[in-house]
């Protein structure tokens, strides 16, 4: 993924997310796009550390910790689940002893900045230097939220795909619940629906761009919302996308299983194009388990299946209806994807908690895309 991917997510995420004082957005942006060197750094790109935020006990609640060797020296950081998770971890971070009478310093950016620069850093500029991306951090927060994503055109053009993060938000929408799965370390399905979900989407338009082929990716939500269920499947019928792609993971009170397992809409759940459907699942569950297999050799193959055996017994994301495919017009295919259990602690250290994390995720959903890419080229 290129590094600006990556300040792009930060930005798409810090604009939609809920904080207590607006009018400290665009600086706070500004302050991490200064300690990440614009989200290269290695604690920005491994552990999703923006902040440069050593780990405190405090922190525990938002991060985990990790043995991490900067410019002056091995020390504990933070390391965080999720970009959601670092946001949060920031301002608990401030409410600190050492930052103690901040929120009396919120009037502006500039009120901010100078008074909790000098406890952040002994650099004399520092406050000047983040100041000086205030500007670039308010464009980057105004910006459309990048709900699609393009390669450029190219003799191949893959056409549209669509992703769909599951759940999302606070209650229950549509048939849609806000939440399943909680990780063993705590971290909520809906926040590694998301960051998954947008992971792949980078994967596909960089591994197309490498390979002289065109794409456009759209994800049915960008920001922490919870939308319907049919209303997900309607974003393919819109796009007239040419695939749709439900990203989940399962959760159960037995910790010991885990797995992936992919779906497909079932014959007698009214399948139009069932062939097709099971083709395309079985292409990207092989592409899921190939990725998996990489960063975990002992990960579980729980099997391609029609969504008559899943817990609800129909998917109603999966619906050929909602997805706007009829006999008359070129069908989009359509598959569901439990990528793991994430209730599993060693599911949870490889793709959450521990210190590769990030780093594997990115690699099973490369293999996800390239499976992709595989079946529309």
């Amino acid at each position: 993924m290129p590094t600006n991917e990556l300040l792009l997510r930060l930005a798409d995420i810090y604009a939609g997310e809920n904080i207590r004082h607006p009018q400290l957005r665009a600086v706070t942006l500004a302050q991490w796009m200064l300690e990440s060197a614009r989200a290269t750094s290695k604690l920005a790109t491994l552990h999703y550390n923006f902040g440069g935020l050593k780990w405190r006990k405090e922190m525990a609640p938002y991060a985990t910790r990790i043995l991490y060797e900067a410019h002056d020296g091995k020390d504990y950081y933070c390391k965080f689940a999720t970009i959601e998770s670092f946001v949060n971890g920031y301002w608990a971070f401030l409410n600190r002893a050492p930052y103690s009478g901040w929120e009396e310093h919120i009037d502006s950016g500039e009120d901010f900045i100078r008074f909790i620069g000098p406890i952040y850093t002994p650099k004399a500029s520092y406050s000047a230097d983040v100041l000086a991306l205030v500007p670039e951090a308010e464009a980057l927060l105004a910006g459309t939220p990048r709900v699609a994503l393009m390669a450029a055109p190219a003799a191949v053009n893959l056409g549209t795909v669509v992703i769909d993060p599951g759940h999302g938000g606070t209650t229950k929408v549509g048939g849609s619940s806000p939440n399943n799965a909680t990780s063993a370390s705590g971290v909520k399905e809906k926040k590694l629906t998301l960051d998954f979900s947008m992971i792949l989407r980078d994967q596909l338009v960089e591994q197309a761009a490498a390979n002289a082929q065109s794409i456009k990716v759209v994800l049915t939500r960008t920001t922490d919302v919870n939308i319907g269920i049919a209303d997900r499947a309607k974003v393919a019928a819109t796009e007239r996308a040419r695939a749709f792609l439900c990203l989940h993971f399962n959760g159960l009170d037995d910790k010991t299983v885990s797995g992936a397992e992919t779906y497909f809409r079932a014959e007698a759940n009214g399948n139009l194009n069932l062939q097709d459907d099971i083709a395309f699942a079985n292409a990207v569950h092989a592409g899921l388990m190939d990725g998996m297999r990489a960063v975990n050799p002992a990960a579980k193959d729980r099997h391609v299946k029609p969504d008559t055996d899943s817990g609800p017994g129909s998917l109603g994301v999966l619906n050929d209806e909602d997805l706007g495919n009829t006999h008359a017009n070129p069908m989009c295919v359509a598959a569901y994807i439990e990528a793991e259990f994430i209730s599993n602690p060693k599911v949870d250290k490889i793709l959450i908690s521990g210190p590769d994390a990030i780093a594997n995720r990115t690699k099973a959903m490369a293999s996800v895309a390239s499976a992709i890419r595989n079946f529309l080229a």
